[in-house]
């Protein structure tokens, strides 16, 4: 048997490129035997399966950090740009300036394109994760399948 217990490394996977994390993906996609019957298959199949969810796991993780960074920038951008459309209004007007969610919502307008970035981040996120336990899901039906198929062979005995 060439069984591998680890088909990655976690220590340099995180230096792959995405497209290096697609290409390996596509690989195990393409070496998933769908005509499997015997046990040995199955396993193979539930290896292969395995190895599709840490690389799926794999960007989820990339696009966690890159969500909560880009939030965090965003976050901060908008507060500058509230303090900054403030001093800016008083250097232009006389009295007392207006509530500070008048200019939470000049800043708002700052980072729009920021928001819009952020939300498509997230919606990867989540193709990412449905994908995740789509094959989780998978991976568990091919294991009962394995099962059913070792009681046939060899349970009647």
């Amino acid at each position: 048997m060439n069984e591998k217990l680890y088909l990655f490394n976690p220590f340099n996977i995180k230096e792959w490129s995405n497209e290096q994390v697609k290409e390996q993906l596509t690989m195990l996609i393409d070496k998933y035997e769908t005509e499997a019957f015997t046990p040995y298959q199955y396993a193979l199949n539930i290896e292969n399966l395995a190895n599709q969810m840490y690389l799926i796991g794999e960007m989820i993780a990339r696009l966690h950090e890159a969500f909560y960074i880009n939030k965090a920038e965003l976050e901060n951008e908008e507060s500058l740009q509230v303090y900054k459309q403030r001093d800016s209004w008083e250097k232009t007007h006389d009295g007392k300036a207006p509530a500070m969610s008048y200019f939470q919502a000049l800043a708002s307008d700052f980072v729009k394109e920021k928001r819009l970035e952020l939300a498509k981040l997230e919606s990867d996120l989540k193709r990412f994760k449905i994908a995740y336990d789509s094959i989780e899901a998978k991976m568990n039906a091919v294991k009962k399948k394995l099962e059913a198929v070792k009681y046939e062979e060899f349970g009647n005995q």
